[in-house]
């Protein structure tokens, strides 16, 4: 056949289906009753066409006129959403939001653009293309997938970066896991954990673990409020440890009780381009701290109680969190000579403003460590912030002393299944025994933005980028930039 008369062909083919498209519209129009004569409406989409005949004079409508005059104009019919959103709220707190957004915008427009948006890429990626599957059963092994070995990974800027392996053996007949973790950071840095979780309901766990843990990498930089950040030295650790630990769901209350005994040593270990702590002692720069370089293996019992009034597979996310615990510790060889009671709380409200995951919380957050013997709290034992919330913007261990009182802002809200949005900002410190020494010029702020998974149980996610500031008093000079990213799994 020629190109002309495919062409032909195609105009046919063309007209045969606009002709079909009319006839069906005109089809709707004819078989449409009317409330008056025919008028063109160009809101409508209509075009005028010729009164439909009846059989019925115009003369018996309901709009018929005996002066001539046309009839009103049918109402118009409303405009439609063809974007499918609702209507922009104007109540009270919802106008309100305009401020802590266009106070958050920037920090938005970097978290969006810089964070969310890579990291969306690739999860829409992968599961397009069905990564996760793939690489679950790439990983995992046996029958029903009950085995497998995971790879872990931990890049904190300002300690040693690390590599691992989680290793897991599962028996759902009887509830039972076994798990073995193990990572690597370098030189004199090791760490490896067997643990056995048994589950006797899912609200019912005991928990059996044995870890060692050595790392040069632990910063040290004084003690109390105002320690200096120019005289950072870094602590060696040799920590051999064995817990048990037993938890319990009691509707929004989860109980849990840890029995632990750990041996704690010290190395002259350097790292990272600082000295060593037991540098900075002999050449004069800062003074001992307490328990320093004395081997201890304290015997601790730790109980805890939490009561969380949100639901954690509903939507709305508003709700209060109560926590209070306390920890009795004593050395099992120098007695009650070195003992001390460890012990805090904290309260936080949450208020979910669209009702879909989108949570502003405020909470107050207290930690104290008492001495019940003679002897001093060794430094490792004093209360540290850093490195977890509620001070994230600074490394772990940035300082230290026998108490500390903590206020945090933060918004959180979905970015993927299972994946959190986290903005936040805190103020406090630490201050001496029961908050001695307490004063307004002496608080900190600490700020963080990142990325962070939620409801995954013992796996955990993290990208975070934290800034810190020196107390008020000092204008609150930044001090500290933190970025730290990784994956773990819990037993």
């Amino acid at each position: 056949m020629s190109v002309t008369s495919d062409r032909e062909a195609a105009r046919v083919a063309l007209a045969l289906v606009l002709l079909s498209s009319l006839a069906t519209t005109a089809g709707e129009a004819v078989f449409e009753p009317r409330a008056g004569p025919e008028t063109w409406s160009q809101d409508a989409g209509s075009f005028p066409s010729a009164p439909l005949v009846t059989g019925v004079a115009d003369a018996g409508t309901a709009d018929a006129r005996t002066d001539g005059s046309a009839p009103p104009l049918p109402p118009k019919r409303p405009f439609p959403d063809y974007e499918g959103r609702d209507r922009e709220s104007t109540a009270t707190e919802d106008t309100l939001l305009f401020v802590p957004r266009a106070l958050l915008y920037p920090v938005y427009l970097v978290n969006e653009y810089a964070v969310a948006m890579p990291v969306g890429a690739v999860a829409t990626t992968a599961e397009r293309n069905d990564w996760p599957k793939a690489i679950h059963d790439a990983l995992t092994f046996g029958p029903n997938h009950e085995a497998g070995i995971y790879p872990t990974f931990l890049v904190d800027f300002g300690l040693r970066p690390s590599i691992g392996l989680h290793v897991f053996w599962g028996f759902p007949a009887v509830g039972n896991r076994v798990s073995l973790d193990a990572a690597w950071g370098g030189s004199q840095w090791y760490a490896v954990a067997v643990a056995d979780r048994q589950d006797f309901s899912p609200h019912e766990s005991l928990v059996t673990e044995f870890r060692w843990d050595r790392r040069p990498d632990n910063p040290y930089y004084g003690i109390g409020p105002e320690a200096s950040d120019g005289l950072r030295s870094r602590v060696g650790t040799d920590v051999l440890e064995g817990s048990l630990t037993w938890s319990r769901v009691l509707g929004p209350t989860t109980l849990r009780a840890r029995g632990m005994v750990r041996r704690v040593g010290f190395k002259d270990f350097t790292c990272c381009g600082d000295p060593a702590l037991r540098q900075r002692v002999e050449r004069g720069e800062v003074p001992p701290p307490p328990g320093y370089e004395q081997p201890y293996t304290p015997a601790t019992l730790e109980l805890a109680a939490v009561l969380d009034t949100r639901r954690p597979k509903s939507r709305n996310q508003s709700g209060w969190r109560v926590a209070i615990g306390a920890a009795p510790s004593i050395d099992l060889q120098r007695g009650g000579q070195l003992s001390w009671l460890r012990y805090g709380g904290a309260v936080e409200a949450n208020w979910d403003v669209a009702g879909n995951g989108r949570v502003v919380s405020l909470g107050l957050i207290t930690a104290f460590v008492n001495p019940l013997g003679s002897d001093p709290v060794p430094f490792t034992e004093l209360v540290m912030l850093g490195g977890n919330e509620p001070f994230t913007g600074y490394l772990p261990g940035r300082v230290r002393d026998g108490s500390a009182v903590v206020a945090q802002l933060g918004w959180h809200w979905p970015v993927f299944s299972y994946l959190d949005g986290v903005l936040g900002v805190s103020f406090g410190n630490v201050f001496g025994k029961h908050l001695e020494g307490f004063d307004f010029n002496l608080l900190r702020l600490s700020a963080e933005m990142g990325l962070r998974t939620r409801g995954m149980g013992g796996t955990q996610f993290e990208f975070v980028l934290g800034i810190g500031t020196e107390p008020f008093r000092e204008h609150l000079r930044l001090s500290s930039f933190r970025l730290a990213f990784g994956v773990s799994y819990g037993p």
